[in-house]
């Protein structure tokens, strides 16, 4: 039995050590976090997701999480092993669905590629605590719902298919080629199927009194910001955004990794392999794989004849899950969670001859990075703890935040709404207080979606207690400081009817303001 399943045995294993060593360190404390935690809690509150809680993301995951809250209570800890249970999931049906094409031991290394790149991510993009757990949630079912296609067990196919949208809408584009592979033989199971995980989804939501209008406002909503400047500013940060000029990046970066599978190959001894590691240290960038899925359409268009029908399924299947990320597979960002699709495609269009050479190469280059990503993980020391759980974070911001959480809780009391802006939903999970549920964060893209006027108006109707500002930079949305290269009208209502009750930290520095009576 070990002997046979030892690859899966290990790779669980080894996410189970990532999960206990980096307890509490993923992601990010400010940046795009803690969100998840937040709506789930103040949906057992008595808030209705799209009607008083603005929300762009599919509703699942936070009926889901909120689910859990109710069950075992509101605690970090609860989403923290949600992550890791829907993470063993993924890396399981990378195994099981990169095995139908390539051997054991390559779909091993497929799964230590996905736990050096995503799991050990230290960034928002990871796997235990995402900036989205629709992402990682719709992550699981359709990778669930591609593998039960290659079985041909196609009712559970297009569930699965139907709980990924619930998820994350991306994953959309997935339904012309399942039914293409399905053909109209049991249509009325799949139908149901198809139908039933949207029920389950959607039927909560309007018991709870959310009407059609207030999801149409949400889609409306994401479709202006979707729009926006500072949304195309981000996503041409992050490499999300196809820029002809990006072309030499790609080229770079595939000549990158061809120069040592070429000498792998060529030489064919594993004493060069001290040196290419060494080579892969410094090649292991998070634009190292950027380019992966333009190249293995081409190749997929060249070798499109000599493909069987599962192979023709699985690389269409990767590129309408993958299409929002197609030029930028970026190990810093949405891309990462992307990799496995890429990966399994590449070494089904590879030659065998050639295979070995590029796992190793990929894996050495691979280990690289989760070095890197561990050492990162190392530098969030600083612990903050309350009641609500415990997360890791920088010096920088966590001497600051710890700060702030000890003033909020001996001089706020539970019902006090104290909104941080821009964004900060740690200190309103960890503190247990509640934060404005319309603009809970108010980073340059909320404030070019919803206007400052709209957002005053909010302000002189429900009268927070308190609202804190900090000098976090959002430049990653083209603006940096709030209330001094944008949202000035919103800062300075603040001013006008707030008084200015303490200054807290060093480096990151919060200003409390709280409401003059």
């Amino acid at each position: 039995m070990l002997k046979k399943h030892w690859q899966i045995l290990l790779i669980n294993i080894l996410i189970i050590l990532c999960f206990i060593l980096g307890y509490g360190r993923f992601g990010d404390v400010i940046f795009d976090s803690f969100r998840e935690a937040y709506i789930p809690a103040q949906m057992l509150k008595g808030q209705v997701l799209y009607k008083n809680i603005f929300n762009i993301y599919a509703p699942f995951s936070y009926l889901f999480n909120a689910l859990l809250f109710k069950i075992f209570g509101v605690h970090l800890r609860v989403i923290y092993f949600a992550g890791l249970f829907a993470t063993l999931g993924i890396s399981n049906l990378i195994f099981l669905i990169s095995n139908k094409f390539v051997n054991k031991n390559y779909s091993l290394g497929i799964g230590l590629i996905f736990i050096c790149t995503a799991v050990l991510s230290p960034n928002v993009f990871n796997c235990f605590f995402p900036y989205s757990f629709g992402m990682l949630y719709g992550l699981l079912f359709i990778l669930s719902s591609i593998y039960f296609a290659l079985n041909k067990q196609f009712p559970l196919a297009y569930a699965m298919y139907s709980f990924a949208i619930c998820s994350k809408y991306e994953f959309i584009l997935l339904l012309p080629l399942l039914i293409y592979a399905s053909g109209f033989k049991n249509w009325h199971k799949n139908i149901i199927a198809l139908i039933a995980p949207v029920l389950i989804t959607f039927t909560p939501l309007f018991i709870q009194g959310v009407g059609l209008e207030n999801i149409l406002i949400s889609y409306k909503l994401t479709l202006i910001m979707s729009a926006t400047k500072t949304l195309y500013w981000f996503y041409s940060v992050t490499g999300l955004v196809f820029r002809p000029e990006l072309l030499p990046i790609y080229l770079i970066n595939l000549i990158k990794i061809a120069i040592p599978v070429a000498l792998m190959y060529f030489v064919r001894s594993y004493f060069i392999i001290p040196v290419l590691l060494v080579y892969c240290w410094f090649i292991s960038t998070p634009e190292l794989f950027i380019y992966i899925f333009p190249l293995i359409l081409i190749i997929f268009i060249i070798r499109f004849k000599k493909l069987d029908n599962k192979e023709k399924f699985f690389i269409l299947a990767s590129f309408l899950v993958s299409i929002k990320i197609f030029f930028a597979a970026a190990l810093q960002s949405y891309g990462t969670y992307f990799i496995p699709f890429g990966l399994i495609s590449a070494f089904i269009l590879t030659p065998e001859k050639l295979r070995k050479a590029i796992m190793i190469v990929l894996l050495l280059g691979a280990f690289s990075f989760g070095i890197k990503n561990i050492q990162v993980l190392k530098s969030k020391n600083i612990k903050l703890q309350t009641e609500m759980g415990t997360v890791y974070t920088t010096e920088y911001n966590g001497n600051s935040i710890n700060e702030l959480i000890k003033y909020i809780e001996k001089n706020t009391q539970k019902q006090d709404k104290v909104l941080v802006y821009p964004e900060c939903l740690a200190v309103n999970v960890l503190s247990n207080r509640n934060s404005d549920n319309k603009f809970y964060s108010l980073i340059p893209l909320y404030i070019e979606t919803f206007g400052e006027d709209l957002i005053i108006k909010r302000f002189e109707i429900t009268k927070p207690e308190y609202i804190i500002t900090s000098n976090y930079d959002t430049s990653s949305y083209y603006y940096s400081h709030f209330g001094m290269d944008y949202a000035g009208k919103i800062y300075s209502y603040i001013l006008k009817n707030y008084k200015q009750e303490a200054q807290i930290g060093e480096g990151l520095i919060f200003t409390v303001h709280h409401l003059s009576h």
